[in-house]
C-alpha cells in the first residue's frame, strides 16, 4: 500500500513538475517572441557629451561622465574581436546567448578552487545586464537578463550583438566604448589598435580597477600575458610569437603606464579650452538643469566666452606670474624690513651648527620665513644629525616637519585672475581663475577672491563725492600732512607712495598720481555712508562687507575682481546697470530651448528701463568719472605700462585705475575701453604675504591688461569712444568748467586752466548743494607746497576752528 501511494506521488509529482516546467518554457518562447525586454534596447540612448560654444559659436568644452562614441562592426579590426572572445566567449558563434557547457565547465573549476574563479555568462548575457543596468543580485534580475539574452539572440545577428557591445562596454577610467578607451589608454582610433594593445584592453571589461596599467601596472602586464596565451590557444595568433609580442609591448608601454597619472580618465583628457568658465557654467547648469541633463543629455551650451580672448589672457597671465615668481624668490632676492630681530638671531645660532649659507628673508611672517629657510637649508642636516641621537621622539618630529613644510613650501606661488565684462550686453567674456586649473588648483580666485583693492578703489570715493556735489573734477585737494582720528579713537596718518607732498592739487590730477591724502579728504568731504552706499550699488557687494574708517579711501574693503569688473562696467556703461551672466541659452538634442539666461537678463533690463531703476548711479555721475579714468589710463601712473612697447604695447583708448595695497601684497589693474571691461589682479593666496618690495600694479598688472587688449585687436583698428571725431554727448546735469591746472582754485589771469566738471546744484528740503568754489589762484604754483593743512584751511579757504573740528 505504501509503495502504491509512493509510487502515485511521484508520478503526480513529475507530471506537475513538467507541466509547469512546460508552462514556464512555453512564457518563455511567449515573452522571447513578444520582445518587451528587447524595447529597453532599443530605447538605449549612448550618454551624449553636453557641448559648451563660444559667442562666436566655436566649441571649446564638453561635459560628460562616460564619454561614448559609436563604432560600427565594420570599424573593428578581427584581431581586437578575436581578443574580447578569447577572454569573454570563445564559443560566441556557435551558441544561442547562453552557453550551458561553459556553465558546467565553470562550475566544477570553481568546486575545485574552493573559491570563484571562472564564470560561465556569455558575451551575449554581459551585454543584457549592461542594458538592465541593475546591479542587485536577485533571481528576478537573473531571469530578466535570461530573457533578454535571449531574445538579443533571436532579434540581432552575432555581428550586430558585438557591434552593440563593443559600443557599450565599460572599460575603465570613465571610457564605455571601445572608442573611447582606445583614445585614453592609448591615444589611438580604434583602427589603429594592434594585436598587443587589443589583448590589454579585452581583460578590463571584467575587471577595470585590477587590470587598468594605469593603477596597476604589474596586474595589468601579468593578465596582458593571460589573454595572448588565450588568442594562442584558440588559433588567433602564433604560440611562438606570444612572448615576443608581450615583450615588445610592455618594452614601449611601461614608461608610459608607471609616468602616467593613475587617475586619468576621459576628464582628463576632454576638450577644455578654458577650465576655470567651464567649472563655473558646470556648477550653475547643474543646478538650473540637474546631473542627469546635464552630463547624458546631449545639450548644446550657448556662453558669452570670447575663447579666443580667453586663451590670451590665459597666456599673458600666466608668463606674468611666472615672472613674478622668479622675482618673490629668486636667489638674488632679499626681502627686508619686518623681521624679529631674536628669530633672526636664532637663526644665525643655528647658522654656526648647521650648514646654513643664505641670507633671511623677512617679508613673509616671520614663521614662515624661519620654516622656509630650515626646510630648505636646515633640514637635510637636522635629519643626518637624527641618525646619530637615539630618542625616537626627535627624529619623528623632523620627519613630520619635513613632510609638512613641503606642503607650505609647495603653495608660496604668486597667483592671480582675469575677468572681463562686455559692459554694454553683460557677457562674461573672459574667466582666469588662476595661473592653472588643476585637481589641486580649482579655487576660481577671478570670481570668489577677496583682497584689498588698492588705489582701485579710489574711483568709487571720488565718483560718490561727485555725485554728492563734495567736489568737482577740477576742484583743489590739499596734498599735505594730515592725521585724524579712526572710530577706534587711533590716530590715523595716511601717506602717498613717493613720501612728499605736492600742495593743493586738482582732483583729476590727484586720481592719475593716486594721491592717498587727497583720497582721505574726499572721503571726509563726502562721509563714508555715502561712499559705501555708491560702491554698494555699483559692485553689487553687501554694504557690510565696507569698513566705515577712513582707511576705506584707500582701498582696504575686500572684493572679488568680478566685483570689482561690475563696480567699473557700470562706471563706463552710463551709470546703467549691467547683468553679467555667463550662459547664454541651452537646446536639448531636439533642438528646443530648456535654459535661457540671456532673455531672462534682457527682460530684467527693460524692466528696470521701464520704471527708472536701470540707472544705478545718475548719468552725469558716471560721465564724470569716466572722463577722469581715461585721463588717469592717458596720462597717469598706468600710461607707460598701458603704452610701452616694451609693456603692454596698447595703442587704443581707454580708462583705468591701478592699485597697490600695503606691504606690496596686492596688485590690481581695472580698465575699461568703449566695449569691453577688464580687471587684472596678482598675489598670494595667502594674503599676507608680500609680492616683493617695490612691486607696484603699474609694474606688474598694468602691463598685463594692455597686451590683452593689444591682441585682442591685433594691433588695431581699436575701437575710440567718440567715432567720427564727435564727442559723447554732455548729460544735462553736467556743468563744464575751468580751474587753475597748478592747485584747482579759480583761474587767475596767470595761470593755465585745465577742464572742471561738476554736478549743477539741486535744493533738497531747502538746502543747496553744490560743488564749493576756492579762492582765485594768483599763478604761484608753489605757493602752497610747504604749507600745513590746518594752516590752509584755517588761512586759505577761511575755515573756523569750530568748522575744522
Amino acid at each position: 500500500m505504501n509503495k502504491e501511494k509512493t509510487l502515485r506521488i511521484t508520478i503526480t509529482t513529475f507530471f506537475t513538475i513538467a507541466l509547469l516546467g512546460g508552462f514556464f518554457f512555453g512564457y518563455i518562447l511567449s515573452e522571447v517572441n513578444k520582445g518587451k525586454e528587447l524595447q529597453k534596447l532599443a530605447s538605449y540612448q549612448p550618454t551624449t557629451p553636453t557641448k559648451l560654444y563660444d559667442s562666436n559659436g566655436v566649441l571649446f568644452a564638453e561635459l560628460y561622465r562616460h564619454k561614448q562614441e559609436l563604432l560600427k562592426y565594420s570599424d573593428i579590426p578581427p584581431h581586437v574581436i578575436h581578443a574580447f572572445l578569447s577572454v569573454e566567449d570563445d564559443n560566441f558563434f556557435n551558441h544561442f546567448g547562453i552557453d550551458f557547457l561553459a556553465i558546467v565547465r565553470a562550475a566544477i573549476k570553481n568546486v575545485f578552487a574552493g573559491r570563484i574563479v571562472q564564470g560561465g555568462s556569455t558575451l551575449t548575457q554581459q551585454l543584457a545586464k549592461t542594458i538592465l543596468q541593475q546591479r542587485k543580485k536577485t533571481f528576478g534580475r537573473k531571469f530578466l537578463e535570461a530573457l533578454l539574452t535571449l531574445q538579443i539572440e533571436q532579434e540581432y545577428t552575432k555581428e550586430e550583438i558585438l557591434e552593440i557591445y563593443f559600443n557599450l562596454i565599460y572599460l575603465g577610467h570613465g571610457t564605455t566604448g571601445l572608442s573611447s578607451a582606445a583614445n585614453v589608454y592609448f591615444q589611438k582610433d580604434v583602427r589603429d589598435l594592434s594585436i598587443a594593445e587589443a589583448a590589454m584592453l579585452a581583460r578590463l571589461p571584467k575587471a577595470p580597477v585590477t587590470y587598468s596599467p594605469f593603477k596597476n601596472p604589474k596586474e595589468a602586464k601579468q593578465a596582458h600575458m593571460v589573454v595572448l596565451s588565450l588568442m594562442a590557444k584558440n588559433g588567433f595568433i602564433p604560440k611562438d610569437q606570444v612572448q615576443k609580442i608581450h615583450d615588445d609591448f610592455w618594452e614601449r608601454y611601461w614608461p608610459v603606464v608607471i609616468t602616467q597619472s593613475p587617475s586619468r580618465s576621459t576628464w582628463g583628457a576632454k576638450l577644455n579650452r578654458a577650465p576655470y568658465f567651464t567649472e563655473w557654467v558646470r556648477q550653475i547648469l547643474e543646478k538650473e538643469l540637474g546631473e542627469e541633463a546635464l552630463y547624458t543629455g546631449g545639450l548644446r551650451v550657448y556662453t558669452t566666452l570670447d575663447v579666443r580672448k580667453q586663451e590670451i589672457a590665459e597666456e599673458e597671465l600666466r608668463k606674468g606670474l611666472i615672472e613674478q615668481d622668479k622675482y618673490a624668490f629668486g636667489a638674488n632676492f632679499r626681502y627686508v624690513g619686518r623681521a624679529d630681530k631674536g628669530l633672526v638671531s636664532l637663526y644665525n645660532l643655528l647658522g654656526s651648527i648647521f650648514p646654513v649659507g643664505v641670507s633671511y628673508v623677512t617679508s613673509l611672517d616671520d614663521r614662515q620665513v624661519f620654516r622656509l629657510h630650515l626646510e630648505k637649508e636646515m633640514a637635510p642636516a637636522l635629519e643626518l644629525l637624527t641618525d646619530f641621537t637615539p630618542s625616537e621622539n626627535e627624529s619623528s618630529a623632523v620627519k613630520e616637519f619635513q613632510r609638512s613644510s613641503l606642503v607650505f613650501s609647495s603653495n608660496l606661488h604668486v597667483e592671480g585672475a582675469i575677468v572681463t565684462i562686455d559692459h554694454q550686453t553683460g557677457y562674461i567674456q573672459t574667466m582666469v581663475g588662476g595661473s592653472r586649473f588643476s585637481p589641486k588648483n580649482q579655487f576660481n580666485r577671478a570670481m570668489q577672491a577677496r583682497r584689498q583693492t588698492g588705489s582701485a578703489f579710489k574711483p568709487f570715493v571720488y565718483a560718490a563725492a561727485i555725485q554728492n556735489r563734495a567736489v568737482g573734477s577740477g576742484t583743489g585737494i590739499m596734498d599735505a600732512p594730515l592725521t585724524t582720528i579712526t572710530e577706534e579713537g587711533e590716530g590715523y596718518s595716511p601717506q602717498d607712495i613717493s613720501g612728499d607732498f605736492r600742495g593743493m592739487v586738482p582732483l583729476s590730477r590727484a586720481l592719475s598720481l593716486s594721491l592717498n591724502i587727497v583720497s582721505v579728504q574726499v572721503l571726509m568731504r563726502t562721509g563714508t555712508d555715502a561712499v559705501i552706499d555708491f560702491a554698494s550699488k555699483v559692485t553689487k557687494a553687501n554694504k557690510s562687507r565696507f569698513p566705515t574708517g577712513p582707511a576705506l579711501a584707500l582701498g582696504v574693503a575686500e572684493l572679488t575682481p568680478y566685483e570689482m569688473a561690475l563696480g567699473y562696467s557700470i562706471l563706463a556703461n552710463k551709470g546703467k546697470d549691467v547683468i553679467p551672466f555667463s550662459v547664454r541659452y541651452v537646446l536639448n538634442q531636439s533642438g528646443s530651448v530648456v535654459y535661457n539666461k540671456e532673455k531672462e537678463v534682457q527682460e530684467t533690463l527693460a524692466e528696470e528701463a521701464k520704471n527708472g531703476s536701470i540707472q544705478i548711479i545718475p548719468e552725469a555721475t558716471a560721465y564724470i568719472i569716466k572722463q577722469m579714468l581715461i585721463g588717469v589710463a592717458m596720462g597717469g601712473t598706468p600710461t607707460q605700462a598701458l603704452r610701452a612697447a616694451d609693456k603692454g604695447n596698447y595703442k587704443g583708448e581707454s580708462g583705468g585705475k591701478t592699485g597697490s595695497t600695503s606691504s606690496y601684497t596686492n596688485v590690481w589693474y581695472a580698465g575699461f575701453d568703449p566695449k569691453y571691461t577688464s580687471v587684472v589682479w596678482m598675489g598670494f593666496d595667502k594674503s599676507s604675504l608680500s609680492l616683493g618690495k617695490g612691486v607696484t600694479a603699474a609694474g606688474v598688472a598694468a602691463p598685463i591688461w594692455g597686451k590683452l587688449y593689444s591682441r585682442w585687436y591685433n594691433e588695431g583698428p581699436y575701437p575710440v569712444f567718440y567715432p567720427n571725431g564727435k564727442a559723447e554727448e554732455i548729460p544735462a546735469d553736467v556743468v563744464k568748467g575751468a580751474t587753475c591746472a597748478f592747485n584747482g582754485l579759480s583761474p587767475g589771469p596767470n595761470c593755465p586752466l585745465t577742464g572742471n566738471l561738476f554736478l549743477k546744484p539741486i535744493t533738497i528740503a531747502g538746502r543747496t548743494l553744490a560743488v564749493p568754489g576756492g579762492r582765485q589762484c594768483d599763478g604761484d604754483r608753489d605757493h602752497y607746497r610747504s604749507m600745513d593743512l590746518t594752516d590752509f584751511l584755517q588761512r586759505e579757504l577761511e575755515i573756523s576752528d569750530d568748522e575744522l573740528k
